[in-house]
């Protein structure tokens, strides 16, 4: 083969290998393009749910704040009503104790004296006497023990003549006891003033 021959089989080869790398070069860009371009669609996609997610994080965290909003006025409402419901069981207890201290006091004896009248007897030897009768009725439902009516005569200046126990004993519950005393003084008797003892 001759020099020409051999130079035309050079350049052939050369424009072969240029040809191949040109479409080398053509199948790696395209290849390249295809794959920044399927990246940036994934980047896009990536990014797009980034924001979605976001979003969905945003409305997670109102939510949330409202549900502690919601739940701190629940708590709120629930001590005013258990603030409210105490007061009313306070109010209760305090109507129940003023209750039972007034069935206590409805039990304890209650004495009251009873068509108490009293006469005065004058010029009677040895000495003037008054004669002073009723009763002795006790309201309550406990018993009186060593029951004691005390009586005062009085004349007109109101200077104390004469005191006197009456000694009317034990007035059950419900009961009456009835007396009728005479009660010897120096004087003259104006007035005369009763008054009740117990145990």
């Amino acid at each position: 083969m001759g020099t020409e021959a051999r130079s035309q089989v050079g350049k052939a080869n050369v424009l072969i290998i240029s040809v191949v790398l040109v479409v080398l070069l053509s199948i790696s860009n395209a290849w390249f393009l295809y794959t920044n371009q399927s990246l940036q669609n994934q980047i896009s996609a990536l990014e797009t749910e980034n924001s979605d997610l976001q979003k969905q994080i945003g409305t997670l965290q109102s939510q949330n704040t409202n549900l502690q909003s919601q739940i701190s006025n629940f708590k709120d409402q629930l001590k005013s009503q258990a603030d409210y419901f105490q007061s009313q069981v306070d109010a209760l207890q305090t109507e129940n104790n003023r209750l039972q201290n007034e069935i206590e006091a409805l039990k304890a004896p209650q004495l009251h004296k009873v068509d108490v009248q009293w006469t005065d007897h004058q010029g009677r030897y040895p000495s003037p006497y008054i004669s002073i009768e009723g009763s002795i009725f006790n309201s309550g439902s406990e018993t009186a023990y060593n029951t004691i009516l005390t009586v005062r005569i009085f004349d007109s200046a109101s200077t104390l003549l004469k005191s006197e126990e009456i000694h009317i004993g034990t007035v059950a519950g419900k009961s009456y006891n009835a007396f009728d005393v005479d009660i010897q003084y120096s004087g003259r008797a104006d007035s005369a003033t009763t008054n009740i003892t117990y145990d």
